[in-house]
């Protein structure tokens, strides 16, 4: 039995999002939301590892991968141990359990890779915003379409975000204390041995 405090914050934000259902909107999002499944995100996530491999930062694109791969496994044993129902009323009928939701966890990965990895390396401060601006609207789009498609209660998508963003941090620390020392010593060791 869910707390009444929960129940009473999802119906009420259903409530309001029902007033703006219309079969336009509903097209929109659908197809919004299928641009930030996991699976497009995992694509997404495996073409820009590909870029930094091609570039010979081999580590960073293992890193990548595995922060994207590694986090999808996370939801999927959350999912099967919590086994939240989703919401009754799907606007566009999805399988599977409500949390965490796979698309806000998988967007969230990505833009926070983003956010870490990309925009740094852009040199022009307005290009960097603009990016980071463009990353951050596309996980909010990204995680509104969840709720207004009923595919997820509002606290599902809420608690995936905060879900993600734990797993962004152990993915982060790891980043800082082996990539940054330990794996600047095997890199090294790496393209020398390419001479």
């Amino acid at each position: 039995m869910e707390p009444f405090w929960l129940t009473n914050f999802d119906t009420n934000i259903q409530q309001l999002l029902a007033g703006l259902v219309n079969p336009t909107r509903t097209q929109i999002f659908s197809t919004l939301a299928f641009f930030g499944s996991p699976a497009v995100d995992v694509v997404l996530t495996l073409l820009l590892a590909g870029a930094f491999w091609i570039r010979r930062d081999w580590l960073i694109a293992v890193w990548i991968a595995l922060a994207q791969l590694g986090g999808d496994a996370v939801t999927f044993v959350v999912k099967e141990l919590v086994r939240r129902p989703r919401p009754l009323g799907q606007l566009i009928k999805d399988t599977g359990f409500g949390y965490p939701s796979g698309h806000t966890f998988s967007t969230a990965i990505l833009v926070l890779t983003i956010l870490f990895i990309i925009v740094p390396l852009l040199e022009d401060q307005e290009v960097q915003l603009l990016v980071s601006l463009l990353a951050i609207v596309w996980f909010g789009v990204v995680a509104f379409s969840r709720v207004y498609l009923r595919d997820h209660f509002p606290s599902d998508v809420l608690a995936s975000l905060l879900l993600a963003i734990a797993w962004w941090e152990v993915a982060r620390v790891a980043y800082i204390y082996y990539l940054e020392s330990d794996f600047k010593f095997l890199k090294t060791n790496l393209m020398k041995g390419e001479n």
